[in-house]
C-alpha cells in the first residue's frame, strides 16, 4: 500500500490565552486573533487575502456586524472543515512541495491544540469551489483527499483518515481510483460515505471499518456524458436516493439500494450552466440554491471535466455564478429566482434559513440574501477572495 503519510505528530497547547498559539517548526498557520464564535458567525477561507502575495487566512465573520471577529493565517492552498459540534475547526495548507500540515484548533478558545503533517494532499491551482476533506457526522473521522502519482499520466485519489478521538491518522486509506478531485455528498458517519467523482463520472458509495479497512466501495457510472458534469449532488438524511444536479440543470435521483436512476421535473435548461461548487441546501433540506450562469465561455462549455491524464480544471477563477435557481426538492419544481448585484462564486445558507451568504472573490465580499424575499439586502467587504464559507452551529 502507498505509504499517506511522512510523519504525523501533534502537540496539546499548554496556554490559557485566547489569541496565542503552538508555533511549531515551520508551521504556517497560526491563529493571529479570536473571540469565541457565535451561532451564525461564518468561517471564511481566503486562498488569496493579499494581492501577489503568499499565504491565505481563515477568516471568523459575525454576519450581523459585518466585524471581522478572527484571524486564522495559513500556507498556500488551504482548506478547512468543521466538526459538527462546531468545536473543532481543522485548517490544512502547504508547508512545503506536496507536504501539507494539519491543524486541529479549539473554535471557543482560538488555539491550535495538535498539528500533524501529510503528504500529497489534493490541492487546487484555482479558486476552490468546495471543500476536499471533511468530518463526518458522528464527528469521529476527519478524511483529507490525497492525489499520490503513480507515473506522469496516470493518478491515483485516496482519503486519508484522522482519528479526531485519537488525534492521529489511521494507517490505511480509501481508494478512490482515478477520482479526480471529487467531494462528499453524504457523510452521516466515520463508517459510511458517498462520494462524487467527477473525472470517472461516477459516484462511490463506501464503508469502512474502525480501521479505514474498505468493506464496500463500490462505483456507479452516471448515466450521461462526462462533459456535461455534475454541478451538485445531495443525499437527505435516512433517505434512499441520491439527487444529482447535473452541469445543465438537470436532476437526477439515484436509488442507492438498486442503482437505479430516475428523471425529476428539473430538466436540462441550456445554455445556462450549473457550475460545480458547494451549493447549499436550507436546514430543514427542503430548498436547494444553485447558482446559474448563462454568460458563460463557451470554450468551457463542453468540458467541465478533461479527459484522462489531464489535470481537471473544476472551474476557471473567472467562471462566476449571476443568479440563484431555487429548487423545491421534494417536487424538483422551480420556486423562484434571486438575482444578485454581482458575480459569485459559492454558497452558505445560515443556521435558520433565512440568510444565504454568496461568496464573490472578485469582488472580495460576501453578498447576504434574504431567502424569504428572496433578494439581496447588504453586502460584507472581507479579505482579498473569499472563496468559501462554513456556518458556526
Amino acid at each position: 500500500m502507498l505509504s499517506i503519510l511522512q510523519s504525523v505528530s501533534y502537540i496539546i497547547a499548554q496556554i490559557s490565552a485566547p489569541t496565542q498559539t503552538n508555533p511549531s517548526g515551520d508551521s504556517k498557520i497560526e491563529v493571529e486573533n479570536w473571540v469565541r464564535p457565535q451561532p451564525g458567525w461564518l468561517y471564511v477561507l481566503d486562498p488569496k487575502p493579499n494581492a501577489g502575495g503568499s499565504g491565505g487566512r481563515v477568516w471568523l465573520v459575525d454576519p450581523e456586524t459585518a466585524k471581522v471577529m478572527g484571524s486564522i493565517r495559513t500556507g498556500d492552498n488551504p482548506d478547512f472543515a468543521l466538526s459538527p459540534d462546531g468545536s473543532r475547526l481543522y485548517v490544512a495548507s502547504i508547508t512545503e512541495g506536496d507536504s501539507s500540515e494539519l491543524a486541529a484548533i479549539d473554535t471557543a478558545q482560538g488555539v491550535i491544540l495538535q498539528r500533524g503533517t501529510i503528504q500529497d494532499r489534493e490541492v487546487a491551482n484555482v479558486l476552490p469551489a468546495f471543500s476536499a476533506m471533511a468530518v463526518s457526522g458522528d464527528g469521529l473521522a476527519l478524511r483529507i483527499l490525497l492525489d499520490t502519482p503513480k507515473s506522469s499520466d496516470a493518478d491515483s485519489f485516496l482519503l486519508a483518515t484522522f482519528d479526531t478521538q485519537r488525534g492521529e491518522f489511521l494507517p490505511r486509506s480509501v481508494h478512490l481510483g482515478n477520482c479526480g478531485p471529487g467531494r462528499f455528498i453524504s457523510y452521516p458517519t466515520a463508517d459510511q460515505f458517498d462520494f462524487l467523482c467527477p473525472r470517472t463520472n461516477r459516484v462511490r458509495l463506501i464503508s469502512v471499518d474502525a480501521d479505514s479497512r474498505e468493506l464496500q466501495n463500490v462505483d456507479i457510472v452516471l448515466p450521461w456524458e462526462r462533459r456535461v458534469g455534475a454541478a451538485e449532488a445531495i443525499e437527505p438524511p435516512g433517505g434512499q436516493n441520491i439527487a444529482i444536479v447535473r452541469g445543465d440543470g438537470g436532476v437526477v435521483t439515484m436509488n442507492v439500494v438498486t442503482h437505479e436512476f430516475a428523471d425529476t421535473s428539473a430538466h436540462p435548461l441550456l445554455p445556462n450552466r450549473v457550475l460545480p461548487a458547494a451549493w447549499p441546501i436550507s436546514p430543514d433540506g427542503g430548498r436547494l440554491y444553485l447558482g446559474y450562469n448563462s454568460d458563460y465561455d463557451r470554450h468551457y462549455d463542453n468540458r467541465f471535466y478533461l479527459d484522462y491524464g489531464r489535470p481537471p480544471n473544476l472551474r476557471p477563477n473567472d467562471a462566476t455564478a449571476r443568479e440563484f435557481r431555487v429548487l423545491d426538492t421534494h417536487t424538483w419544481r422551480k420556486l423562484g429566482t434571486i438575482k444578485t448585484k454581482m458575480p459569485f462564486w459559492s454558497a452558505v445558507t445560515g443556521n435558520d434559513g433565512k440568510m444565504l451568504y454568496a461568496m464573490a472573490p472578485q469582488k472580495h465580499s460576501i453578498l447576504v440574501i434574504d431567502t424569504v424575499k428572496m433578494g439581496q439586502i447588504r453586502i460584507l467587504k472581507v479579505g482579498g477572495a473569499p472563496a468559501l464559507a462554513l456556518v458556526a452551529p
